[in-house]
């Protein structure tokens, strides 16, 4: 049965697609000593998804504390053609079905009264202008986000409340785990033995997860209606106008891609920089996705 995650859930041991390997072991993933944002967001071509993609391409080398995996509805030789191996600064994690976000109870909404915020009118309102048309009476998948720590223990867990109710950078994530983490008991941030590896989504999430031989202490933070997010909020009126802005035009993904940098230690002060070069053309053309619902 289907619910929602809160801080001290247990996520059951899955395994996972990515665009480039199948079948990956989520609490693998988990291992190291920094904890993992879980993003979850609509199919790779809804320009709501590509703008936080990007926005967290962008701002990846912010993220210190914590790491970032998007979760999108897309099938893994979708972005396999268009993205090399490589490319991302972070992890993508493909689950076409959807099977994660009906076992999280992750919500979607129709009433655009409800889901919308200026920020999601002013995207999609761009992205019309380029061609993305919604289809009619479809229901808007609202985001979740979650940080998790070893073994699967839910750090952090925040279902959005608008289509833009979610970390808005990297930036953002880091500042976050900065201010969470150190208020969690140390047991919840403690490497535990891992559950057996399911073999697929559908063994892992057949049933609900069993719950833990003895009750997991309570953070003082663990109550997600109460810790401060600093995400979005709903609008007060659909019909608000969105604030004028310049536009700077559509942002290419490859370009960005193409220019990003893994931060470096700090060096030895240097020359003067030299000219910068030429810029190179696009690594990844998006356009070949495409916009809308699609898989």
């Amino acid at each position: 049965m289907a619910k929602r995650l809160r801080a001290g859930d247990v996520i059951p041991e899955f395994r996972f697609d990515t665009p480039y390997h199948p079948q990956q072991s989520f609490y693998e993933l988990l291992e190291g000593d920094k904890p993992v944002f879980l993003v979850f967001l609509r199919n790779f071509g809804h320009p709501l998804t590509r703008n936080y993609i990007m926005e967290y391409i962008k701002s990846a080398g912010s993220l210190r504390s914590a790491r970032l995996v998007c979760v999108v509805q897309t099938k893994p030789q979708t972005i396999s053609k268009a993205i090399p191996e490589g490319a991302m600064p972070y992890e993508l994690m493909c689950d076409a079905e959807g099977v994660l976000y009906r076992f999280f109870a992750v919500p979607s909404e129709k009433s655009r009264m409800k889901c919308f915020s200026l920020k999601a009118m002013k995207i999609i309102n761009e992205a019309k202008k380029q061609g993305f048309r919604p289809q009619a009476g479809e229901a808007w998948q609202l985001p979740l986000t979650l940080l998790v720590g070893p073994a699967g223990r839910v750090l952090l867990a925040h279902y959005g409340a608008t289509l833009t109710d979610l970390p808005e950078d990297c930036a953002a994530m880091e500042e976050l785990a900065a201010d969470l983490l150190p208020t969690l008991p140390a047991e919840w941030l403690a490497a535990a033995p891992a559950a057996p590896v399911a073999d697929s989504f559908s063994a892992a999430f057949g049933a609900a997860p069993a719950a833990p031989a003895k009750p997991a202490p309570a953070a003082p933070q663990a109550d997600d209606e109460t810790f401060e997010t600093g995400f979005d909020t709903p609008l007060e009126a659909f019909d608000a106008p969105a604030p004028q802005q310049p536009e700077d035009g559509p942002q290419d993904l490859g370009a960005l891609l193409e220019g990003f940098e893994a931060p470096a230690a700090p060096a030895a002060p240097a020359a003067p920089a030299a000219q910068p070069e030429a810029p190179k053309a696009p690594a990844v053309d998006l356009a070949a996705l495409g916009f809308g619902t699609g898989n």
